[in-house]
């Protein structure tokens, strides 16, 4: 019985999570006349169209820019991942490893910016990367977040769990700090960086308010913010548009977690260095 019950509750958490992105799928098939015609009556028609069309996607793909978003979000997402990743790594050694005064007291204080909402710091943020010339530039987009307080407590828990005794024979064989990260930490904590790469380029696909903010040449925005610019309160808004364009925007961050997920479980299951 508890296991019927155990099974009947991931079925029903894995039907909340899934239904919203069949319902997604299944509104870009449609023609914009169909889309609210059994939206109020919950039966198969809700989830598959009665007449399934490519006629969106095709539009999609005819928006001038579109293809050019798209891949500014896949490139700044790749480079956003790997330089945070590293300097969450470097910071998240030496605040596990390294001997220093009031380490506890830094770890925790950049906890403490996890607490503080972006929409405070944005337009202080903003000035900054204006004085700097950054403005509609991708490092302007990318520098102010390559540091992550989140990227850095996974990354140190990891650290941690990796006993020190690791880290003592690799100094008896002549190896300094460089050799101790390179040698005993990262091969110990794939599965933690993985984890955090994975976690900041999806992350990328998050944002709106900064890029809308700090980015306003059309050619250099992202794919997210070029999405909600299809849509017109004014107007009446193709919405099928909106829903093909926004799957063909999430298949690179589907697409990647897909490709790594296998890394993923495999570092989990065979690291640990215990």
């Amino acid at each position: 019985m508890s296991r019927a019950l155990l099974l009947l509750a991931r079925a029903a958490a894995a039907a909340a999570f899934l239904a919203p992105i069949a319902l997604l799928l299944s509104a870009s098939f449609r023609e914009n006349g169909e889309m609210y015609r059994h939206a109020a009556e919950l039966g198969w028609r809700t989830f598959l169209p009665a007449a399934p069309t490519l006629d969106a996607y095709a539009r999609v793909l005819e928006l001038p820019l579109f293809a050019r978003q798209l891949l500014n979000t896949v490139a700044l997402g790749g480079f956003m991942a790997t330089a945070t990743t590293l300097t969450s790594l470097f910071a998240a050694y030496a605040l596990a490893r390294l001997p220093m005064r009031g380490r506890g007291g830094v770890f925790g204080l950049m906890l403490f910016t996890l607490f503080v909402p972006v929409d405070v710091v944005l337009p202080p943020l903003f000035f900054v990367v204006q004085d700097l010339g950054l403005i509609d530039d991708f490092s302007g987009l990318a520098l102010p977040f390559v540091f992550s307080p989140i990227g850095v407590y996974l990354l140190r828990q990891a650290i941690q769990e990796v006993p020190r005794e690791l880290d003592q024979a690799c100094m008896l064989d002549g190896g300094g700090a460089w050799e101790v990260l390179r040698t005993a930490i990262v091969p110990n904590v794939r599965g933690a960086l993985i984890a955090c790469w994975l976690m900041h380029f999806v992350f990328v696909w998050e944002w709106y308010l900064w890029p809308l903010t700090a980015m306003r040449r059309d050619d250099g925005q992202l794919a997210q913010v070029a999405i909600a610019g299809l849509i017109d309160p004014l107007r009446s808004t193709d919405y099928a548009l909106v829903f093909a364009a926004a799957v063909l925007a999430i298949l690179p961050a589907f697409a990647t977690f897909a490709l790594l997920q296998r890394f993923l479980t495999a570092s989990h299951a065979t690291t640990g260095g215990k």
